[in-house]
């Protein structure tokens, strides 16, 4: 019985018959697609980091809220990470295409309100593209959640955290990960590293930012560039504790927002 009350109450699409997903489409206020990448995260994460945080995000967020969530779009942009072994990346324009036809199957069975919860940049370029072709037509709303920068702005009121600004496996991320899925984080394999830059007079900031005489700029490179491990940061003060709060930051955040959105007309 236990089994049958979790199948009939499930917000997940693949989980739902075709008429549980007609019941559920009336009801749903928005459409949530957790997006996310197959890549590097450091000897101590997994390559699915991004993806499997979106999709425990969105069912928080679908516990407290009657929406719907698509099956994991799981493989992002992340050509920059190919120099690591188990990454995984579909072209800007295969993503693009994909989330395009995903949105409009979307649309046409008359689901208008769409967020993409998304913890990684790869990603943003399709999901803004597909964003504005429906906006210009009047078809949809759609919203995105950058999640780690999310994270980044939040970093001053978390208790304890040391390093107050995002870092690609680092502190945030690997705490955030002992809170969702502690059975994928091997501590003794955090390593402690910080982005070098092939330009001398200039700090790397990630992949893709140096710190060039006291102005940001863009400077694109390959991770493998910049990070021997694949580490960007410090991930030896990460704690379940400090991710806990992250994710109930963040959970609450995006269930404020959508209570406003499914007001906005379409």
């Amino acid at each position: 019985m236990a089994g049958r009350r979790t199948i009939m109450g499930t917000k997940m699409l693949e989980e739902m018959s075709w008429e549980q997903f007609d019941r559920a489409r009336k009801e749903s206020v928005a459409v949530l697609i957790p997006i996310g990448s197959v890549e590097e995260e450091g000897p101590h994460l997994p390559l699915g980091v991004d993806t499997l945080v979106a999709v425990e995000v969105a069912k928080r967020v679908a516990l407290q809220l009657p929406v719907i969530i698509l099956p994991a779009v799981s493989i992002g942009y992340s050509e920059w990470h190919k120099g690591f072994p188990g990454t995984l990346s579909l072209s800007i324009s295969t993503l693009t295409q994909m989330l395009r036809e995903i949105c409009e199957d979307l649309v046409e069975q008359g689901l208008n309100r769409i967020v993409f919860i998304n913890p990684h940049v790869g990603n943003e370029t399709p999901i803004m593209e597909v964003a504005v072709e429906l906006r210009m037509k009047s078809l949809a709303r759609v919203a995105m959640f950058h999640l780690w920068a999310i994270a980044n702005e939040m970093a001053k009121d978390v208790e304890g955290l040391v390093e107050k600004k995002f870092a690609h496996a680092g502190e945030m991320m690997t705490s955030v990960m002992l809170a969702l899925r502690p059975d994928l984080v091997n501590m003794e394999r955090a390593i402690k590293e910080f982005e070098r830059t092939p330009m001398e007079g200039a700090k790397q900031e990630g992949s893709f930012k140096i710190l060039f005489k006291n102005r940001h700029i863009n400077f694109y490179c390959l991770s493998k560039e910049v990070t021997n491990s694949g580490v960007m940061g410090d991930p030896s003060h990460a704690t379940r504790e400090k991710g806990e709060i992250i994710v109930k930051g963040w959970v609450d955040y995006i269930c404020d927002f959508i209570k406003e959105f499914k007001e906005v007309s379409i």
